[in-house]
């Protein structure tokens, strides 16, 4: 069910520059959210006044808030835009999330343990589509409203997400799609025999993950088909399905998707080896930051990653200090960067509208392709955390 968001609503959680000063209202959690000054802000404080007016009735409400967890400094960042909304509104939240992003059984009893404290609304980023639709069928039930962040939930039972606050990642995919195919369309044109584009994704179950592969993948194809050659996906069965590419015997470009057995950083860098080891890969892509920062191990002793004419391009997604060097030094053509601040306060603002019963829709926090040239700038740098 999708219903209308105040338009000033949109217009503060869409702020590019967001309240600093992390506060710290969680309670006891399985994986506690970092202390204060362990999180940097991505972004500055804007103006007083600048925010849109409070929500009506939002001061002493509680939202319990279900993430993918901590093991990246991204759901930090998430958090620090949640943390600083929730203040400013005068709310409190308990975020909470498993140890790392493999952990479906232990968010699944988090979102149960939510649902149970009878919250005036829940926040949700589904490590698993599919695993959560019983919860969210008993969260409906209890009349608890659920807003997604970050990923859908596209299984969901008719009226038990109402909204989701996220980055387009299929559009962010085919963006960083766009962007690594300008540095290799020559090659792809000029190749002889088959060339290999590597896709790594952490997982094939995360709406956002699968979608800023899928993104990838079916632009790559696209773009290719459209300078008269051949594409084909191979490797991962779900994309290989999901895929808008046609299965063709001897493309000129392979498309190939590796997914680790578990979200591993051990796995995806072996992962990342495998496709540096073969002699007609072009370039990899990282679909988020466990990708990414798995590429960049994953080339520390082959060196094969750049920008020039013998070497393999590479595209990141999200940020952290070890991408933000790669991407500086030249190791990365550049990387996608998400809006996590933003995030987190339009999540806020959504689960207080919809605790009030007002109508509520999607909201698309936004994306940026940065590079060496520009990632500095302030209105990139301002969604760039370590």
């Amino acid at each position: 069910m999708k219903k209308k968001l105040l338009a000033a609503l949109l217009s503060a959680a869409m702020v590019a520059t967001l309240l600093a000063g992390c506060g710290s209202k969680e309670a006891e959690a399985p994986v506690e959210a970092p202390a204060e000054e362990e999180t940097e802000a991505p972004a500055e404080a804007p103006a007083e006044g600048d925010d849109a007016e409070a929500p009506a009735g939002a001061e002493g409400m509680h939202f319990e808030i279900v993430s993918k967890g901590f093991q990246h400094q991204y759901w930090q960042a998430v958090l620090k835009g949640a943390q600083d909304r929730a203040d400013e509104l005068g709310v409190t939240i308990n975020f909470v999330g498993p140890a790392t992003e493999s952990d479906i059984a232990d968010q699944v009893n988090m979102l149960s343990n939510a649902i149970n404290q009878k919250p005036k609304a829940i926040g949700l980023a589904a490590l698993d589509t599919k695993s959560v639709t019983d919860l969210l069928q008993q969260s409906l039930d209890a009349g608890i409203p659920i807003i997604g962040f970050d990923s859908g939930v596209p299984e969901a039972p008719e009226g038990s997400v109402l909204a989701n606050c996220a980055t387009d990642n299929y559009a962010a995919g085919e963006m960083a799609a766009e962007k690594v195919y300008e540095a290799i369309k020559d090659r792809v044109a000029n190749a002889t025999g088959t060339v290999r584009i590597g896709v790594l994704s952490q997982d094939a179950t995360s709406e956002s993950v699968v979608n800023r592969g899928l993104g990838f993948v079916d632009k790559i194809a696209e773009l290719v088909v459209a300078d008269g050659k051949t594409a084909t996906v191979v490797g991962n069965q779900r994309f290989i399905d999901d895929s808008k590419c046609e299965k063709t015997d001897g493309a000129d470009v392979e498309i190939e998707v590796l997914v680790p057995a578990s979200v591993d950083s051990a796995l995806s860098a072996t992962d990342c080896q495998t496709l540096l080891n073969k002699a007609d890969t072009i370039a990899v892509y990282g679909s988020n930051q466990h990708s990414a920062e798995g590429m960049i191990t994953g080339n520390e002793n082959l060196n094969k990653f750049g920008t020039g004419e013998d070497q393999v391009i590479a595209a990141g997604f999200d940020s952290g200090a070890a991408i933000k060097a790669a991407v500086a030094d030249g190791t990365f053509l550049g990387a996608i960067t998400q809006a996590p601040v933003a995030m987190g306060a339009a999540l806020i603002d959504a689960l207080v509208a919809a605790a009030n019963g007002e109508t509520v829709s999607d909201v698309d926090t936004g994306c940026q392709w940065y590079t060496a040239e520009n990632m500095n700038d302030p209105e990139i740098a301002q969604n760039l955390y370590d």
